[in-house]
């Protein structure tokens, strides 16, 4: 395999996403401090995230028939960009709440890429292109995105469960509001199920 940008591989990628897949989250206690590992997670988030974005525009085309290309450009693609920009602000919220708040310790960095490998339970929000299953879908996998990060957390701090789940559930508070408020009859900024919302 060729490696990836920091000396990583494609291989071992994708073997950490398969375990991921099959609820491995010993994943996340092997990256937390692999500075390697960050720009692959960061991949792993931006990737889910367009897949999500791309499922939703996938359902819009069957359920509508009209502003198929705006709400490409808006959903997939600037949808992408906000939630992105979001889920840096949900992993800042969360890291001041644990640090600040619970006097815990807790790296940023670390949680970045443990947060960035658990984000790859987003791109099962493709399925919202099957119909009658489609809002099941996109709202299980946001429901295990929070699962998933919240384990990621969970395993570069010492803090509680409770503060963990407190800590995660103040910055995903944010990320969903937000990217729910960017969804409009006028305009699609969000990804995924936020678009099926609608």
């Amino acid at each position: 395999m060729m490696p990836m940008e920091g000396g990583m591989d494609l291989g071992v990628l994708a073997n950490r996403l398969q375990r991921l897949v099959m609820l491995d989250t010993s994943v996340f206690e092997e990256i937390r401090a692999e500075q390697s590992a960050t720009v692959p997670a960061l991949v792993v988030a931006i990737v889910a995230t367009f897949l999500a974005g791309f499922g939703g525009w996938l359902w819009w085309i069957r359920e509508t028939d009209y502003y198929t290309g705006k709400v490409f450009v808006q959903s997939v693609i600037l949808g992408t960009v906000f939630s992105m920009a979001l889920w840096i602000v949900w992993l800042l919220i969360s890291w001041v709440v644990l640090t600040q708040v619970f006097r815990q310790q807790a790296d940023w960095q670390e949680m970045l890429r443990t947060m960035g490998m658990a984000a790859a339970a987003l791109a099962l929000s493709i399925g919202l292109v099957i119909p009658e299953l489609d809002f099941g879908i996109g709202l299980a996998s946001v429901a295990l995105l929070f699962g998933m990060t919240t384990l990621a957390i969970q395993a570069v701090t010492q803090a509680s469960q409770a503060q963990v789940l407190v800590a995660n559930l103040s910055g995903f508070a944010v990320w969903a509001i937000v990217l729910s408020l960017l969804v409009t009859t006028d305009s699609y900024l969000a990804p995924g199920i936020f678009l099926r919302a609608l």
